[in-house]
């Protein structure tokens, strides 16, 4: 039952992403964005709380599964392919779990933060453009959406991410040639970004079962 309460505990992170936004509902596609930040960190903090992966850790995307779905449904814009979005977001989820679980006794509790501002930077990056004179030259631009989570939930979802306002000027999508970035393929990047976080995971929890075997011998 703790671990249950826990897991519930780091699922409300993503509440605030759900709230109503200037047109007075939820945006799926803001609480996707919110997402992209906080579902790495997130994993991690249910890596150091070293919850069971099974049914417990996946509990919490289990449980953002059904936010978006509500969101989806309450908010006038609808995304194409919610499916692989949420199946995009729970590897980010699993691979932050993959660090939380990986990292010692000692730096456990560091982790979540060190995770938490690699994937803010990673996010926010791309649209720097909104804050600095003038955004990214078109090459660098594409490459820092490659790599954003942003990009990666939202374009699982169907979303033209280029073209979204919130990206549009910031990054300075319209000098970036189509030829030199293409969107992602749903559920292709929806599938890959699932598996291999699941297998970060599974590979992560099989090496701290195995550290604390060892410890227990050593003891």
């Amino acid at each position: 039952m703790r671990e249950l309460g826990l897991a519930l505990a780091v699922a409300a992170l993503a509440l605030p992403g759900a709230l109503p936004g200037s047109r007075g509902e939820p945006d799926a596609v803001a609480f996707l964005v919110w997402l992209a930040f906080v579902a790495p960190a997130a994993g991690a903090v249910a890596g150091a709380l070293r919850l069971a992966p099974w049914p417990h850790a996946a509990a919490v995307p289990g449980a953002w599964m059904l936010l978006l779905v509500t969101v989806d449904a309450w908010g006038t814009r609808d995304l194409a392919t919610p499916i692989w979005a949420a199946l995009a977001a729970t590897g980010l989820f699993a691979a932050g779990f993959a660090v939380g679980r990986f990292a010692p006794d000692r730096l456990r509790w560091r982790a979540p933060a060190a995770v938490l501002v690699v994937a803010a930077l990673a996010v926010l990056a791309p649209v720097a453009g909104a804050l600095l004179r003038a955004p990214w030259p078109a090459e660098a631009g594409a490459r820092l959406l490659d790599l954003s989570p942003a990009t990666l939930v939202a374009e699982s979802a169907g979303v033209d991410w280029l073209r979204h306002p919130a990206v549009y000027d910031a990054a300075g999508s319209f000098d970036i040639d189509p030829r030199s970035r293409s969107p992602y393929p749903p559920a292709l990047a929806g599938g890959i970004a699932f598996v291999l976080g699941c297998a970060l995971a599974a590979a992560a929890e099989a090496f701290a079962r195995s550290r604390s075997g060892r410890s227990a011998t050593a003891a």
